[in-house]
């Protein structure tokens, strides 16, 4: 349901949503009839995490669906109804996206009598929408008692100029890693005799909430959590993250001092999770001209994985931006080289860094991450001159998992 463009919901998904024991929460709201505060929900939603609200579905008194689901009467104008709530009741406006999802409610019908209306909220750009004629802001909590709280004055204030501050600590959080990351490149050169010049070749991946405020957890408990996140890279056959974890500045990080090349990784307590990947196709290895897609594609995958696993364990379920770079590749071919035998491109990347960047919710990454990985490997493979996503890459997203 979280991740399902809103136009191909059918009766279907939400009976087999509401059948799956799935509670209501800081995504999710049931309402058994249109309330008659529908936009302190809208807002709440807006001004936390988005979330779903499915109107024609009633809850128990522990906030599970009720099932069968009962639906609302069909009658014209439900949408419209829904759209203009966002805009007469909330200000800024907030405009939900809305499917009237029809069904019979007997088998002897021959035409749809019920419906249940799912309305759609995204986190908002800006933030404080405010109702009760412009006087009150609403957040969504984990509270179940009462899932919709009234904002603090401090949070009024940071939604104020929601999109600068956030700018600006995410600037901030990034400088910091990358600083962390260039340290221990140093360190880890000349402790295996190496350069201390940066690599041939390497990636970058992040990511981040979009609007880091607060911090989602401490660096301690961080720490609690870094090895029971991580898992075995098919490819490379190695933990990702790989090495053992250490603090650092707002977070920690894992030091894979025994490895010689560099595998950086650092997760920072505003949501940071920053990773520096040295590749083989660096000079003195016999792949050094090449760029592997398989390769990229598992790592991006391992970033979408990562990022989910943390932030679902954290409790954020957020807008949060993914960024992966590939840096130091001009004149590198993209080719896999054995195994598929097509000639990807005959011609090296013409540009030396090549960026591609997502930006979802946690709950589209979780449902989405394969196709989103997808999406970002086509435009990477444009990038050194090949037109479609390679065989060797959908071949190893068919079997992969977020």
């Amino acid at each position: 349901m979280f991740g399902l463009p809103i136009e191909k919901i059918t009766f279907a998904d939400v009976d087999a949503f509401c059948r799956s024991g799935v509670r209501e929460g800081v995504l999710l709201d049931f309402k058994k009839d249109f309330p008659a505060r529908l936009e302190k929900t809208i807002a709440s939603f807006a001004n936390t995490y988005g979330g779903i609200i499915l109107i024609g579905v009633d809850e128990t008194p522990t906030g599970a669906p009720v099932v069968p689901v009962c639906g609302v009467a069909l009658v014209p104008g439900l949408r419209e109804r829904v759209i203009q709530i966002g805009l007469d009741s909330i200000y800024p406006p907030v405009i939900p996206e809305v499917k009237v999802v029809d069904f019979k409610s007997a088998d002897g019908l021959t035409e749809s009598d019920r419906a249940v209306v799912v309305g759609r909220v995204h986190e908002s750009e800006i933030g404080g929408h405010a109702v009760d004629k412009r006087t009150t802001v609403y957040l969504r909590v984990e509270n179940v008692s009462d899932y919709v709280r009234k904002a603090t004055m401090g949070e009024v204030e940071w939604f104020i100029n929601k999109r600068e501050k956030a700018l600006q600590e995410k600037s901030r959080i990034l400088h910091v890693a990358r600083e962390h990351a260039s340290q221990y490149l140093m360190r880890l050169r000349t402790r295996h005799g190496m350069s201390t010049s940066e690599p041939a070749a390497r990636c970058v991946f992040w990511t981040v909430p979009r609007f880091p405020r607060q911090p989602l957890a401490s660096p301690q408990e961080l720490l609690n959590l870094a090895y029971e996140l991580r898992w075995t890279l098919e490819l490379h056959a190695h933990l990702f993250p790989l090495g053992s974890v250490l603090p650092v500045r707002e977070g920690i990080f894992f030091d894979g001092n025994y490895y010689s090349a560099l595998r950086y990784t650092e997760i920072q307590q505003q949501g940071l999770s920053y990773h520096q990947y040295g590749f083989w196709w660096h000079k003195d290895s016999e792949l050094h001209n090449l760029v592997l897609p398989t390769s990229i594609t598992e790592l991006m995958l391992s970033a979408i994985r990562y990022g989910t696993r943390l932030y679902s364990t954290l409790g954020y379920w957020g807008l949060v931006d993914f960024e992966f770079s590939l840096l130091g590749v001009k004149g590198l071919q993209f080719h896999e080289p054995t195994g598929f035998p097509e000639l990807l491109s005959t011609l090296g990347a013409v540009d030396n860094e090549i960026t591609v960047r997502e930006s979802a919710s946690v709950s589209e990454l979780v449902a989405n991450g394969i196709e989103v990985a997808r999406r970002m490997m086509t435009d990477i493979a444009w990038a050194f001159g090949v037109e479609s996503c390679p065989s060797s890459v959908d071949n190893f997203l068919a079997k992969a998992k977020i």
